[in-house]
């Protein structure tokens, strides 16, 4: 799988040149499929053993509910908690005992963001929530943790990259803008505040929503199905 470089090159410039691996990711309850990097010389168990931070990169990953196997969504980057990682292996180590989804992936080229939703940040009169006391970007991330999911605004300062500061292990809390809570359960939107505190310590997964290439049909990922036309 190719690694790809957004505009800004912010996500995935690597500071340490890395081979690419592609590998089996197995939570409780998801099957991510995708890349992650390994330092020449390094194998993958010394590579993950090594690393300090609380979540590993993924980029051209697949991600599946675990409980069916359903497709969930494609993303060319996200995120995931190591602690909810249960299994992990090389994807050419798997034998095929049996016909899994992943075996055929499909792969879309470009990002699909359905066309009738409005996500923009919303700012009140005031400016109370939106104010921040240094730049930073915002990022439309889908976060899950759970059985919920929420959808809304992350924020990276112009220097740092999104892992970094999910890595920051000063920042018990993330706050979020415009962030839609559900429950991944039966879809229902919860909440839906201008301004929360998400626990780091709860998320299990993060993704770009423009880093997003196709989803499945979910209120929580403003993403168009490609399902029915694959």
């Amino acid at each position: 799988m190719e690694a790809r470089i957004d505009e800004k090159g912010k996500f995935f410039t690597p500071r340490i040149t890395k081979d690419a691996v592609t590998a089996f990711v197995r939570t409780p309850g998801k099957v991510i499929v995708g890349s992650v990097y390994v330092r020449p010389g390094n194998r993958l168990t010394d590579e993950l053993n090594s690393d300090p931070s609380a979540f590993l990169p993924i980029t051209d990953a697949r991600v599946y509910r675990a409980d069916d196997e359903s497709f969930l969504l494609q993303t060319s980057f996200l995120l995931a908690a190591y602690r909810d990682i249960l299994l992990i292996s090389e994807l050419d180590a798997l034998a095929t005992v049996r016909d899994v989804p992943w075996s055929d992936p499909s792969a879309e080229p470009a990002p699909l963001i359905r066309e009738d939703e409005d996500m923009g940040v919303h700012v009140n009169a005031r400016g109370k929530y939106f104010t921040v006391r240094t730049p930073k970007d915002a990022i439309l991330c889908a976060v899950g943790g759970g059985n919920l999911a929420v959808l809304g605004y992350l924020y990276v300062r112009p220097d740092r990259r999104l892992k970094d500061e999910l890595n920051d292990e000063q920042a018990r809390y993330l706050p979020m803008t415009d962030a839609r809570v559900f429950r991944v359960s039966d879809n229902t939107l919860l909440y839906h505040a201008s301004f929360l505190l998400i626990g780091r310590q709860a998320i299990d997964l993060v993704a770009p929503v423009d880093m997003m290439n196709s989803a499945s049909d979910v209120p929580w990922l403003p993403v168009r199905s490609t399902e029915e036309s694959a």
